[in-house]
C-alpha cells in the first residue's frame, strides 16, 4: 500500500513536533533546577591554598568588608577557602603582633599564596631625636627585650582583634619618671557588643567603668600582663601608660537650610484693556513665584577616633598572666581615661 505526500508530511511534522516537545521539557527542567538552586547558575568551589609569611608565624583572618575573623591558622600552612565562582576572589589578612599586617586577594586559581609583613615594628621603639642618650639607650634595650620574649613567643597575643602601633620608653615631663608608652589600633570588632554597649552608658563614670571592663576582658589585660614582664627588666620604670584608638560614630547637631517656591495668585478688577480703552469690569488672575527660605536642626553621626586609656603604676600590676587578677588590679587602683584625654 503506498503513502500519499500528504501522509508523509503529516508524519514528518508529528516527528519534529515530538522533537520540539522534548527539547522544551529539557529547558524546563533546567530552569526548574536553577530555580531551586536560588536562582544563580554559580558553581560553589572549594580550595586549599597555602599561605607562607616572612616571618612565618603569621595569624590568617578572613576579611570580609570591614569584618575580620580569626581562624586560627598560623603560616605556613593550608587553609580551606570557598569560592563563589571562578572570577571570586577572597580577602584574607596576615598579622603578627609587633610587624606590619598583610591584605591579600585569593583567586579560585591560586594554590599558594606568600607575603612579606616587613620589618619588626621598625618605628615603634624610636626616641625624637633631642632625646638624651641614656633614654635611646634604654629603648634600644627595650626593644631587645620585646624581641625575645613577645616577638619568640607565637602564642603571644594570637588572636588578639588589636595591632602594636607604637611602644618606647619615655620620660614624665612634670616628674620626670620613667614611663612605657604603649599604643595600640582597635578593630571594629574589638570587646564586641559589651564594648559597644558600654560607650553608651549614661553617666560618664559608669560608660568608662564598664568599657574598661570590657577591654580588660577583650584582651587589654593580657597585653598588660605580657607587657609587665618585659618592664621587670627595668626596676626604674615607674608607669605604664597603654593607649588604645577606635573607630567609632557619635552624634552631632547641625543646620540645614532649604528654599522652596511657591505660586501666590490673586483677582484683579480691571475695566481697560491692553490699548487702554475702556471695555468694561472683568476679573483677572494675577500669579506670582514666592521664594521661601528655613533653617532646620538636625542630628547626624559622624565617624571619629575614640581612645581609651589605661595608666598603672608598674609596681601595682601583678606578675601573672591571670586575666581577671589583672582585671581586678586595674579596676582597683589604675586610672582609666575615655575620649580625649581629661585636663
Amino acid at each position: 500500500m503506498s503513502v500519499s505526500g500528504d501522509s508523509k508530511r503529516r508524519a514528518a511534522d508529528a516527528l519534529w513536533l515530538s522533537f520540539a516537545v522534548a527539547a522544551f521539557c529539557i529547558y524546563l527542567l533546567g530552569f526548574v533546577g536553577i530555580i531551586r538552586a536560588g536562582g544563580q547558575n554559580t558553581q560553589t568551589l572549594s580550595r586549599s591554598v597555602t599561605v607562607t609569611s616572612d616571618p612565618p608565624g603569621a595569624v590568617i583572618w578572613k576579611k570580609e568588608g570591614r569584618t575580620l575573623t580569626c581562624t586560627n591558622n598560623i603560616t605556613p600552612g593550608t587553609f580551606e577557602l570557598t569560592f563563589h565562582g571562578a572570577s571570586d576572589v577572597q580577602k584574607i589578612r596576615l598579622r603578627r603582633f609587633g610587624y606590619p599586617s598583610k591584605d591579600l586577594d585569593i583567586k579560585s586559581t591560586d594554590e599558594k599564596v606568600e607575603a612579606a609583613l616587613g620589618g619588626a615594628a621598625p618605628d615603634s621603639f624610636l626616641s625624637v631625636d633631642d632625646a638624651p642618650p641614656d633614654l635611646k639607650q634604654l629603648n634600644a634595650d627595650l626593644k631587645k627585650k620585646f624581641e625575645a620574649t613577645l616577638l619568640a613567643d607565637p602564642e603571644a597575643f594570637r588572636c588578639v582583634p588589636f595591632e602594636l602601633n607604637f611602644i618606647h620608653l619615655m620620660k614624665n615631663k612634670e616628674t620626670q619618671d620613667l614611663t612605657l608608652g604603649v599604643a595600640i589600633n582597635l578593630d571594629r570588632s574589638f570587646g564586641g557588643p559589651a564594648f559597644r554597649l558600654a560607650s553608651h552608658a549614661g553617666t560618664r563614670d559608669e560608660r568608662r567603668q564598664k568599657m574598661a571592663q570590657a577591654a580588660l576582658e577583650g584582651g587589654i589585660a593580657d597585653l598588660l600582663a605580657r607587657f609587665h614582664r618585659v618592664t621587670l627588666n627595668f626596676p626604674e620604670l615607674k608607669v605604664m601608660n597603654v593607649t588604645c584608638t577606635y573607630s567609632g560614630t557619635e552624634a552631632r547637631l547641625e543646620t540645614e537650610s532649604f528654599t522652596s517656591t511657591r505660586t501666590v495668585g490673586r483677582n484683579v478688577v480691571t475695566d481697560t484693556d491692553y490699548t487702554g480703552r475702556r471695555v468694561g469690569a472683568h476679573l483677572a488672575l494675577e500669579q506670582t513665584m514666592v521664594f521661601d527660605r528655613d533653617e532646620v536642626t538636625v542630628v547626624k553621626d559622624q565617624a571619629v577616633e575614640k581612645t581609651i586609656a589605661f595608666v598603672m603604676p608598674t609596681a601595682q600590676i601583678p606578675d601573672t598572666l591571670d586575666k581577671k587578677v589583672i582585671t581586678d588590679a586595674v579596676l582597683a587602683v589604675g586610672k582609666i581615661i575615655t575620649g580625649n584625654p581629661e585636663k
